[in-house]
């Protein structure tokens, strides 16, 4: 696959095996690595042949998400004499993603970057785009750009040692970009679930299917001046539950609860059919409930979103959905009517289980 960018046309490559893509590292012009701690022990064999001392593993955690990590690496890559001309390939999920694209960035004004998603939701989703953001205090993806990498690499088998809740999470964006796409790409989502639950059986057709959506949107609006922010259903109120929760929510889980609040708000708005409602909240609710040990109501949801990058003192920018494959963008009051709106989601429709 091929996506088109006003920064340079860039490939997503299939990669047969650990060893074909360590060739393609050593074959790059000066590379380092920067991959998730985690990831380098559960496949060594990734990096074998690539010089360690041009390793970097960062722990993939939100509080390293922030200027301090990208400072981290950027020194890193000081301090092993990375120049003008290296390129970083950055081998990891969202967060390891975020990092690596911002260090390669700033550094030296920009350094080409090399991308290889190691979990569902980064593969799915986030590996392409040129999305990049870090967090700045209680609140995700406050300061950030656009980068589009100079290649993608996607190695299923990186899905092989995630927990269930992890592919759960990456399945959470790729039902998102099932209702943006239309009815035949969420009814074949229906009937992959039904046939094969929430694991990992014929993930490649879903994969690209869903990176194949995604494609279309941002090339057409790839700097997210209006068709683009549709890919932001179900993340402002999902954001805000990561951050009430103290991020106890893996992302693509949060995001799927938040389309579930965003279709009731969009029900109840009259945007959207109550059969339609009820049809998306029927798989969400069977296939991506959650325990969760943290408190949250409409107070505090409400508060969060206020720190929205698509908010204002008074308003948020939702998108609603009329009908799968039809969103649009709805300004709306952060108000005591909103409010009243997501505590009644709270008490009669909420996907998840508070435990405590």
């Amino acid at each position: 696959m091929t996506v088109r960018s006003a920064q340079g046309d860039y490939d997503v490559t299939p990669v047969a095996d650990a060893a074909s893509f360590s060739g393609l590292v050593r074959d790059l012009d000066d590379p380092f690595v920067a991959i998730d701690a985690r990831v380098a022990q559960l496949h060594p064999q990734i990096v074998s042949g690539i010089d360690k001392a041009r390793v970097y593993a960062i722990p993939a955690t939100e509080e390293e998400k922030t200027l301090a990590g990208v400072e981290r690496l950027s020194l890193f890559l000081q301090e092993r004499g990375a120049s003008k001309r290296s390129a970083l390939v950055v081998i990891g999920g969202g967060i390891i993603q975020d990092i690596g694209t911002f260090g390669a960035h700033i550094y030296y004004r920009g350094i080409p970057l090399h991308y290889a998603p190691t979990t569902l939701l980064s593969m799915a989703d986030s590996c392409i785009g040129a999305k990049c953001g870090v967090n700045l205090g209680r609140y995700k993806n406050q300061l950030g750009f656009f980068k589009s990498p100079a290649r993608v690499y996607v190695w299923p088998r990186f899905l092989e040692t995630l927990t269930p809740d992890d592919v759960r999470s990456g399945l959470g964006e790729i039902v998102k970009l099932a209702v943006i796409s239309g009815t035949a790409s969420f009814e074949s989502l229906e009937r992959r679930f039904e046939k094969y639950g929430a694991g990992l059986d014929a993930i490649d057709e879903a994969i690209f299917s869903s990176l194949d959506t995604k494609r279309r949107v941002i090339e057409i609006d790839e700097y997210e001046r209006d068709l683009r922010k549709t890919l932001n259903y179900g993340h402002t109120f999902g954001h805000a539950l990561e951050a009430v929760t103290g991020h106890e929510v893996p992302h693509g889980l949060a995001v799927a609860w938040g389309m579930d609040v965003a279709n009731y708000v969009a029900l109840r708005k009259g945007l959207l059919p109550e059969s339609a409602f009820a049809r998306i909240h029927r798989l969400l609710a069977r296939w991506f409930s959650l325990d969760i040990k943290h408190d949250y109501d409409a107070a505090a949801l409400l508060e969060g979103m206020r720190r929205d990058k698509k908010a204002d003192a008074a308003t948020v920018t939702l998108i609603l959905p009329k009908a799968l494959g039809e969103l649009q963008l709805v300004k709306t009051p952060l108000d005591e009517a909103l409010g009243a709106l997501v505590a009644d989601y709270i008490k009669e429709h909420d996907i998840f289980r508070k435990t405590r």
